[in-house]
């Protein structure tokens, strides 16, 4: 029988320096992350043995745990309902919010124990991996100290690490394994162009040399759901109440029945019968905010828990039940120079140079204090975020390439000046109490992990 895999992403652009959470992150929790969830939950108190994995980031996790974003959700939940009365004192995703007192990760945690999810880590920061993977210490940092920030907070190391935009290069698969994790994802026209042709196409991993699998993702169904243009949500029966559901109801049935047409041919005819599997991703943040996605997702959740033609399943357990597949490894992924150099700037050179010396510090962890330890951990989280190039999500709320670039030099800035302070012997106490403020990114860094300790 045919498995589908949905990944869900759930990831969410931290502050900037200095910044508190604010508008951003109070109406993609409202508008997306909350009515998604609630789809989810419900999905999970289905007894229909389906499963499907979602991606945590730990910058979601982070604000999604932080005290000051959770009460900027509530006064943005009850100015709506000020303006307009009745918004949103009751319903679903309301009693959702109240019955986990505003905690969604103490909600992933229990639905992560049902059975029915899969969590898993993205990286630390959404980085074009391709242009860090020659930094043994910036791709370890981004891939190790994910993992354990996930263990931490989930209860248990993750089985998969979701790379952002599918970015990869090989050599980044050593990270994952060295994580602990066993598996990754990559756009399908990277499996294909690996190592070895796939003699099942994108319907089986690769199993890379460390002996971590390598599944290709499928676009074509997210596409074609999400496409600005032409997409689901351009459908004009969702501006009518009373119309809406059947909406939903219909395109999640083209999603499924979509989705599984081109499984079947992705295996085609010389597939191994073991175990095909299709992998198809949708980031929340892309879903939008302008069409009712977390009843769509419902919809495609509940087609997908009974389909008589194709079941779902989550990554890991389908590596459970079928553990072999043929020794390769993807190809690049195509980034172009907008991936490498974003915005047309030197910010991934800047950001192996500051790799290096990262590099430098960790090897000489051993002559720190506690106080020093602190220095290179906050080193490592400024390098990280100076990485990141998630500037635009989610759509319509993030920010320009101009201030996202800014952003991540203010970041570098930072960095070297912690090096500065680490180099003179004097690290500054108060800097230090002031970076531990605010959401709590990666906030137990062992620098073991950095320095290529297994987990």
């Amino acid at each position: 029988m045919l498995s589908l895999a949905l990944i869900l992403e759930l990831h969410h652009p931290l502050p900037g320096p200095d910044d508190v959470p604010g508008l951003d992150w109070a109406s993609a929790a409202i508008d997306g992350y909350w009515p998604l969830l609630r789809a989810v939950s419900d999905f999970a108190g289905r007894p229909a043995g389906a499963a499907i994995t979602i991606a945590v980031s730990p910058s979601w996790t982070a604000l999604a745990a932080d005290a000051g974003a959770r009460n900027a959700v509530e006064i943005e939940w009850r100015r709506r309902d000020q303006e307009a009365p009745g918004w949103g004192s009751r319903g679903p995703v309301r009693d959702l919010i109240d019955r986990w007192d505003g905690d969604a990760v103490a909600l992933l945690r229990e639905l992560g124990e049902s059975g029915a999810v899969e969590l898993i880590a993205t990286t630390s920061t959404f980085a074009w991996l391709p242009s860090l993977a020659g930094e043994p210490a910036a791709a370890r940092a981004q891939v190790c100290l994910a993992a354990a920030d996930h263990a931490r907070r989930f209860g248990s190391k993750p089985a998969g690490i979701w790379l952002p935009f599918l970015g990869y290069a090989p050599g980044l698969e050593s990270y994952v394994g060295e994580a602990g994790a066993r598996y990754f994802g990559v756009a399908g026209d990277a499996l294909v162009r690996g190592t070895v042709l796939p003699p099942a196409s994108l319907s089986a991993p690769l199993i890379t040399p460390p002996g971590v699998a390598a599944f290709g993702v499928n676009p074509a169904p997210a596409e074609s759901a999400l496409d600005a243009a032409s997409g689901y949500r351009r459908d004009p029966r969702y501006a009518d109440a009373a119309a809406a559901g059947r909406a939903a109801e219909e395109q999640a049935e083209h999603f499924v029945s979509t989705w599984t047409s081109l499984a079947m041919r992705d295996r085609g005819a010389s597939a191994a019968s073991d175990g095909p599997v299709s992998v198809a991703a949708l980031p929340a943040h892309d879903l939008g905010r302008d069409w009712p996605a977390a009843a769509w997702l419902g919809e495609v959740l509940s087609r997908l828990s009974s389909s008589p033609d194709a079941r779902a399943v989550c990554l890991g357990r389908h590596l459970d039940l079928h553990p072999t597949g043929v020794v390769g490894r993807p190809g690049p992924s195509a980034g172009g120079m907008m991936a490498a150099r974003p915005g047309d700037s030197d910010l991934y050179d800047r950001c192996r140079v500051a790799a290096e010396m990262l590099s430098h510090a960790v090897e000489h962890r051993g002559d720190l204090g506690p106080t020093g330890r602190r220095a290179v951990a906050h080193m490592a989280r400024a390098l990280l975020r100076a990485q990141q190039v998630d500037w635009s999500l989610p759509p319509g709320l993030g920010v320009s390439p101009e201030v996202g670039l800014r952003r991540a030099f203010e970041q570098l800035d930072r960095f070297h000046a912690l090096a500065g302070m680490l180099m003179t012997g004097r690290p500054d106490r108060d800097l230090l109490d002031r970076l531990d403020r605010g959401p709590a990114f990666l906030p137990s860094i062992d620098l073991d992990h950095l320095a290529g300790a297994r987990l």
